[in-house]
């Protein structure tokens, strides 16, 4: 993504067991050949939604906290999409799947989810570099996969849509955009701070795999 060495690079290498675990995940695969089961789609975007809204939050900080106005007006370019384009995609799912209104805005959260938003919560605590250690692995994850379920997309909105969202030349230059901002905000953090954006980036990975695997529990 990064020609030559990067720190969003190098951490991707470290963690790239996890990484792949997620990006070749099972709930991707079915959800990329059209036979996810509804059950656990409803149960992935139930959970998810709530990651959602935290997510839109924290871009919003990022926003706020963007040293210049090409990093603010690369978090604001995405916080329009995760409260349009993205929200509306969960409506409708929601609608076609038959959940609840209580399940949408007020579901029980598995462990993993809470610990999905401990995350985001403590990253929005930190300084930029905190945040970005966070956003980058979730949306970078999301367009490996992505990229490569879109080639054959499945036949349902519930499951092409949800893939068109995470691929495509627009979301592959917002990730990349991220890595940018990463590296630029890092070059210049002492050994303790880059320790501790290094653990939130690999504790994010970690999580992306363990949300997928808890959707088929």
């Amino acid at each position: 993504m990064t020609p030559g060495f990067s720190l969003s690079a190098a951490l991707r290498m470290r963690h790239f067991e996890a990484w792949t675990r997620a990006t070749g995940h099972r709930f991707v695969r079915e959800l990329g050949d059209g036979t996810l089961d509804d059950r656990v789609l409803a149960r992935y975007l139930v959970q998810d939604y709530a990651f959602v809204e935290a997510l839109a939050t924290l871009v919003g900080l990022a926003v706020a906290r963007a040293p210049t106005m090409a990093g603010k007006r690369l978090f604001a370019r995405f916080a329009a999409v995760l409260t349009s384009d993205e929200n509306t995609y969960f409506e409708r799912c929601f609608d076609r799947l038959g959940v609840p209104p209580s399940e949408r805005t007020n579901p029980e959260l598995w462990p993993e989810s809470r610990q999905f938003l401990d995350l985001l919560r403590e990253a929005g605590e930190g300084g930029y570099a905190d945040i970005l250690s966070v956003l980058l692995p979730a949306e970078w994850i999301y367009l490996d996969w992505g990229e490569a379920e879109a080639a054959s997309p499945p036949p349902r909105f519930e499951h092409a849509e949800w893939i068109a969202l995470h691929a495509g030349p627009a979301f592959a230059a917002f990730v990349a955009g991220v890595a940018r901002e990463f590296d630029a905000a890092t070059a210049d953090l002492d050994p303790a701070a880059l320790d501790r954006v290094a653990a939130r980036f690999a504790r994010m990975v970690e999580l992306e795999g363990a949300f997928f695997d808890a959707s088929y529990r």
